[in-house]
C-alpha cells in the first residue's frame, strides 16, 4: 500500500524527530552541566573518575581512587559516616551504597524520632571497598561492610558483612562463594600489582586459604584440522 505524503504520520515524522534531537541535546546539555557541579563536591576524587550525574550522592561523605567508575545511576548515601572506594573499582548499574543506620530499640518512640546519641559511632559506620573490586548490577552494600581487594560481588547481592579479598560473594544475605582463583595465583597476581609494602599480609593469605577455592576448569579438547578426531 503506497502511503499518501500528506497524510499525519508522514508530516509529523520530521518534526518528532527534530523535537527527538532537541530533547537530547537538552538532557546531554543538562547532565554534563550537572556533573560539573557535583565534581567538586565529592570528598577526595582520582584521576580518571567516572559518575552518572542522575545518581545520588552525598558527596561530601564520599572518597574515591583513580580510574573508578560508579555504573549507571547508582546511589550511595552516608549522612554521618563515609564511603570510602579505592583504585580501579568498577560498579554495575543501579548499586545502592548505605552508611548509617538507624535505632529501632527504643520503646515509645517513633523509629523516625530517635536521636543518635552523642559519641554513638554503633550506628552511623560508614563503607570501605578495596581496590581491583566490580560489584555487580544492582547490589546493595550496608553500613560497617569493608569489600577487600580484588573481591566480586553478584548481582542484587545484599552485603551486610565484611568480605575477603579476591572473594566472590553472591545471595541475600550475601554469601562468599568461592575465591577468585588458588592462593598461589592471588599471591602472583599481587606480586604483578602491588609493591611489597601494599601486598597482602602472610596472616591474610592464610586467612583466604580457608576459603573454598575454585574449581579447575576442564583442559579444552582439541580436533585435527585435517582428520576430525581427537588426538591420542
Amino acid at each position: 500500500m503506497r502511503v499518501r505524503r500528506d497524510q499525519p504520520g508522514t508530516l509529523l515524522g520530521p518534526v518528532i524527530g527534530a523535537l527527538d534531537r532537541l530533547l537530547c541535546t537538552g538532557a546531554r546539555a543538562r547532565r554534563a552541566i550537572r556533573g560539573l557541579a557535583l565534581a567538586g563536591r565529592f570528598a577526595a576524587r582520582g584521576d580518571n573518575f567516572t559518575f552518572d550525574p542522575d545518581g545520588v550522592y552525598t558527596c561530601e561523605s564520599i572518597e574515591v581512587g583513580d580510574n573508578v567508575d560508579l555504573g549507571y545511576r547508582p546511589i550511595l548515601v552516608a549522612a554521618r559516616s563515609r564511603i570510602r572506594i579505592g583504585d580501579n573499582v568498577m560498579f554495575g548499574p543501579e548499586v545502592t551504597i548505605r552508611g548509617g543506620n538507624h535505632r529501632i530499640e527504643q520503646v515509645g518512640v517513633p523509629m523516625i524520632a530517635v536521636e543518635k546519641e552523642a559519641g554513638d559511632d554503633s550506628h552511623d559506620r560508614g563503607v570501605t571497598i578495596g581496590d581491583d573490586v566490580w560489584v555487580g548490577t544492582r547490589a546493595v552494600i550496608l553500613h560497617g561492610v569493608t569489600i577487600g581487594r580484588g573481591a566480586v560481588i553478584g548481582a542484587g547481592a545484599v552485603v551486610t558483612r565484611s568480605v575477603p579479598p579476591y572473594a566472590v560473594t553472591a545471595g541475600n544475605p550475601a554469601r562468599v562463594i568461592r575465591l577468585r582463583w588458588p592462593v598461589e595465583t592471588i599471591q602472583a597476581h599481587e606480586r604483578q600489582l602491588y609493591p611489597v609494602d601494599r601486598r597482602l599480609t602472610a596472616a591474610e593469605m592464610a586467612g583466604l586459604a580457608e576459603l573454598p577455592a575454585p574449581e579447575p576448569r576442564p583442559t579444552p579438547v582439541t580436533k585435527s584440522l585435517t582428520t576430525g578426531v581427537q588426538p591420542r
